[in-house]
């Protein structure tokens, strides 16, 4: 039943979206602002150690596949699209219903460094102004980052005066975020060339990252670690993860466009069906 939730809450959003409810806007704020960053800020007390490595390699390799993809198509949208994933909104919440707060924990930290480098993509290639470290630095993943880390003196202090906070965070988090999908969704129209389109481009994305997964595995393996294979469920959820809906307001707000709309609808859509069907099969084989 557990696993069924996040997919409840989501059709509570479709159903709000459709009478119309204006409660995104703020939902989105009080998830962004203020929900994440207490999750962050509780986690990076707690566990920077583990974390610190996935923030790292989610900020390299979202690097190395953007580079690749925009030297290729010249494209920043579409290459923001391929490297920048919605972990925020559908990754997070599915990971901590799904694989339980070990793999939420890693999860999240994926969003810490791919929050950092979407943000600074958008900064850096799609707005004329020139390129702005100190908005970066304020966004709230970073921020709660920051806060973080300097409350890892008083850590044990968190986990015994912050704990009832931080469940009603992880229940909101998951709640708020699929819900916000939800509304997301049912406000959005598409047609059949982009649903066919967009889908060749969401399963092409997912042969590469994927493969990509197999060969660290594969290198892990030959040099008898055990780390990766530990890890396997949560790096294949990132896999099936659609471009971040936070791409569309980047290019709104420094292109004046939003070109991105369809293709994020369309995979977010798909990639509900096929993480539905990853969760299936995970709960089945009990990773």
């Amino acid at each position: 039943m557990a696993t069924l939730l996040p997919f409840i809450y989501l059709l509570v959003g479709i159903l709000i979206g459709k009478r119309q409810l204006n409660v995104k806007t703020f939902s989105s704020l009080v998830l962004t602002k203020i929900v994440i960053p207490l999750i962050i800020i509780w986690n990076i007390s707690l566990h920077l150690e583990e974390m610190a490595w996935v923030i790292a390699l989610t900020m390299v390799s979202m690097l190395a596949i953007f580079a690749c993809r925009h030297w290729m198509g010249k494209d920043a949208i579409r290459s923001l699209c391929f490297c920048y994933l919605n972990i925020g909104w559908l990754g997070l919440p599915i990971a901590h219903t799904l694989l339980g707060d070990e793999a939420a924990r890693f999860v999240l930290a994926a969003y810490i460094g791919s929050s950092i480098v979407g943000n600074s993509i958008g900064a850096n290639y799609l707005k004329k102004e020139a390129f702005s470290v100190l908005k970066i630095l304020s966004s709230p993943p970073v921020i709660a980052l920051l806060i973080g880390c300097l409350l890892i003196p008083v850590g044990s202090d968190i986990e015994v005066y912050g704990y009832h906070m931080y469940l009603v965070s992880k229940f909101l988090m998951s709640f708020l975020g699929m819900m916000i999908l939800g509304i997301w969704l049912s406000e959005t129209s598409l047609n059949k060339s982009d649903v066919l389109a967009y889908t060749k481009s969401y399963a092409l994305r997912i042969v590469i990252l994927s493969t990509v997964v197999l060969v660290v595995f594969g290198i892990s393996q030959i040099s008898n670690s055990e780390i990766v294979y530990q890890q396997l469920p949560w790096l294949f959820l990132i896999c099936l993860l659609p471009p971040a809906a936070n791409i569309i307001v980047l290019e709104t707000s420094y292109l004046g466009t939003g070109t991105s709309a369809a293709r994020i609808s369309v995979e977010t859509v798909v990639s509900i069906v096929v993480i539905a069907a990853y969760g299936i099969v995970v709960h089945s084989l009990s990773l």
